[in-house]
């Protein structure tokens, strides 16, 4: 489902580095004592909800796509939440700024599944992504990964089981009801569609 370009997205971005913050800016953002990142961050409907339900803690989204990181940056202001900072960048970008155990949980929500084999590196659940996520987390910290891509499903779990994480929970038809959760547009569109959502939750263990 690809999102039509809306030229007012950048300056509007531009306009609103309170929420959206450059990425020459991470190191500016003030972290809560629990504060959790989301890859991938579409046009907002799963971060929004997520702060929405827990005020007391920060959440960062990342979004490559111009136009859905403006779509979400519009919404957040609309709402006056002030746990959200969104930052427009590919995920890798990002890596190299962001500390050992800064989050307490990453969310992947529908990623891309890269289906064709000579693509998988490219997946967000390949080895690479993996480790960065595990330096990433505190200990005892959490992936949430879910997708309605079946195979994109077991390639993650196969990794997981490969890695140092341990995973925690694992459904191939997750029922939604996890009460630390909330829905993308993706998820929302897909369960009126009555499709399938897998979900895969790992933890890093202790050091």
């Amino acid at each position: 489902m690809r999102t039509k370009f809306k030229a007012w997205s950048g300056p509007y971005l531009s306009s609103h580095k309170e929420i959206a913050v450059p990425i020459d800016e991470y190191d500016k953002i003030e972290f809560k004592d629990k504060t959790y990142l989301e890859v991938g961050s579409g046009k907002g409907d799963f971060i929004i909800e997520m702060a929405n339900k827990h005020p007391s803690m920060l959440f960062i989204g990342v979004e490559k796509n111009v136009t859905c990181a403006g779509i979400t940056c519009k919404k957040i202001s609309e709402s006056t939440l002030d746990n959200i900072r969104l930052i427009h960048s590919d995920v890798e970008q990002l890596f190299p700024l962001i500390k050992d155990d800064s989050f307490d949980g990453i969310f992947l929500n529908f990623s891309d599944p890269w289906p064709k084999k000579r693509h998988t590196k490219r997946r967000l659940t390949d080895t690479r992504f993996l480790e960065a996520y595990y330096r990433m987390l505190k200990v005892n910290g959490k992936l949430y990964i879910k997708t309605d891509n079946k195979e994109f499903f077991e390639f993650s779990e196969k990794s997981l089981l490969n890695s140092e994480f341990k995973i925690t929970s694992a459904s191939d038809n997750y029922n939604g009801k996890d009460k630390f959760d909330a829905q993308s547009e993706y998820e929302k569109n897909f369960r009126a569609e009555g499709k399938i959502i897998y979900r895969v939750v790992a933890k890093k263990g202790k050091k």
